[in-house]
């Protein structure tokens, strides 16, 4: 198909005159049955890259997304342009409106059906997908795959395994948030290796960051009404990392501050959360103050701020949330709110995801205990009888079951695989879970290392993204407004391969005055004197 064609087709179809950066790209290889991995920064339009060849392509696109408001906000958009023959299987569905759903897939009637990854551990809904002509797989928020990525979903782990059993359809793997160890990682667990990444605009010139460092809690708060009182305009978002800050400030907008403001966090009612997000969309309210439950799907292009009145817990998370702002292309504020004591909260959230070796076998055990039970074990007494949180439940269970240890007999039931009971000794390496601990805690630390840097933070994100950014002073971030930005050249750049004699071969990450920032695969990331590592012999 002629880029002609392509555009022609993206007139008549969505109504737009031209692609942005990176989408016709895609979309041609996606045509023409390449698999890609396309990193788009937030609001650049990934989610056209897969409509456009699904409405092209013969057959059923299926489409695995990690939340079911992204799911409605797709169907919904695709609906308004009269594109009615789409579906979205997850667990809001009643069994009365599954079945139709199914019905119609099964009838050869859907062109795009989006699907938990949770719903394709259904054996019986993967088995009507091998009946259909499945031209093109699409994984979005690709960094939920990645035991790397900053927000690794167990479920995703399966995927690989789904794309050969539908005889692996051309794959299109799209994030916005993605290292150049998260890319690498992704294609491994896709089963698609060899792709060569489509990496389009981490950099946003009209996006202004900004840092503010406080000494306690109160301060916060005064920076924050310093803010409202003094610089922000329009409406915005205002991260917390917990529902009790996310409570305290929408409360301190509200009663000290004159600011309409609502609060949006996991544990809201269904009702709550779409009455929050009518209020903030039709500028109801100057600000959703929230957990990072909020923001994924949000098509409101003129956002002019976010604020995070807490540290996040890495780079990516960050630049996916403050990314929110000004997908209209207009100056926008990102201002980050924090204190030395904000790592805590993010440490003990980081407890709490990673299974060690007795909690594991305290499933394995429970199930082996229970394996003459017709039907498996539900997830819910799996909970109930080890006392674990949900969150490591689910990822000790996807690692059973990636390593044939377990396998799923109806919808969030397990047992032990025949494998697994005939040999008993086997003993799953948990090494890797340890060193992704390891991991985060160093990307936790490089989110501080952003927040205490004196040089361009605008150049900081590209570089940890693997992007060069050659000007000395990017006149948008603070420090470089403020004129403190004094970068001098190092001996290292971005994606040199280093070795030090304690950690190994690493990655150069950043490299800034006679500072150089390595990501070593044991250990996550360390900020080291230049002189503390050498060129890799093997490399030079």
């Amino acid at each position: 198909m002629t880029a002609l064609d392509l555009r022609l087709e993206l007139h008549q179809r969505f109504g737009f005159e031209s692609f942005q950066p990176g989408q016709e790209e895609v979309v041609r290889r996606v045509v023409g049955g390449q698999d890609s991995l396309a990193i788009l920064a937030t609001g650049a339009g990934k989610s056209l890259t897969y409509q456009l060849p699904a409405l092209l392509l013969e057959g059923t696109t299926v489409v695995v997304s990690p939340l079911i408001a992204l799911m409605k906000d797709q169907c919904d958009m695709l609906r308004e342009l009269g594109i009615e023959d789409v579906v979205a299987f997850n667990s809001t569905l009643s069994d009365d409106q599954e079945a139709t759903s199914l019905e119609r897939l099964r009838g050869g009637k859907i062109k795009i059906s989006f699907v938990t990854p949770e719903k394709l551990e259904d054996e019986s809904f993967v088995a009507l997908l091998q009946s259909l002509r499945v031209p093109l797989f699409v994984v979005d928020e690709a960094h939920c795959i990645s035991h790397w990525g900053h927000d690794f979903r167990p479920a995703y782990l399966a995927l690989g395994g789904i794309i050969e059993r539908l005889g692996h359809p051309t794959v299109l793997a799209l994030t916005a948030t993605a290292t150049p160890a998260v890319r690498e990682d992704i294609l491994h667990q896709l089963g698609i290796p060899e792709v060569k990444p489509v990496v389009k605009g981490f950099d946003r010139p009209n996006l202004r960051y900004e840092v503010r460092r406080a000494e306690s809690e109160s301060h916060k708060l005064k920076l924050l009404k310093s803010l409202f009182e003094n610089d922000l305009e329009g409406t915005g978002i205002i991260y917390t990392a917990t529902i009790k800050n996310a409570l305290d400030v929408q409360r301190y907008c509200e009663e000290m501050l004159g600011i309409p403001a609502a609060v949006y966090h996991s544990k809201l009612q269904k009702h709550d959360r779409i009455r929050v997000h009518e209020l903030f969309m039709d500028e109801k309210i100057r600000a959703v103050v929230a957990t990072n439950a909020f923001g994924l799907g949000i098509d409101k292009p003129n956002i002019r701020f976010v604020v995070h009145y807490d540290l996040p817990g890495s780079i990516e998370a960050y630049t996916q949330e403050a990314g929110r702002a000004g997908r209209d292309g207009l100056q926008s504020r990102c201002v980050l709110v924090y204190r030395m004591s904000d790592t805590r909260v993010q440490n003990y959230f980081l407890t709490g995801k990673y299974p060690d070796v007795e909690e594991v076998q305290k499933i394995f055990g429970t199930l082996e205990y229970f394996a003459g039970q017709t039907g498996g074990v539900s997830m819910t007494d799996l909970r109930k009888i080890s006392q674990l949180p949900l969150t490591k439940l689910k990822v000790i269970l996807a690692l059973l079951k990636k390593s044939g240890f377990i396998e799923t007999r109806a919808r969030s039931r397990y047992a032990l695989t025949e494998a697994a009971l005939k040999n008993r000794d086997l003993v799953l390496n948990l090494a890797s879970y340890e060193t992704k601990k390891s991991y985060d805690q160093s990307k936790l630390a490089m989110m501080l290392q952003y927040a205490e840097t004196t040089s361009c933070r605008r150049r900081f994100i590209l570089n940890y993204f693997g992007e060069d950014f050659e000007a000395r002073n990017c006149g948008a971030c603070d420090n470089c407004l403020r004129g403190l930005s004094d970068a001098t050249d190092s001996s290292y750049r971005i994606a040199d391969t280093v070795f030090h004699p304690k950690w190994g071969q690493g990655t150069v990450e950043r490299a800034e005055k006679d500072l150089v920032t390595v990501l070593f695969p044991s250990v996550g990331y360390k900020t080291l004197l230049a002189s503390a590592v050498r060129p890799d012999a093997k490399i030079a």
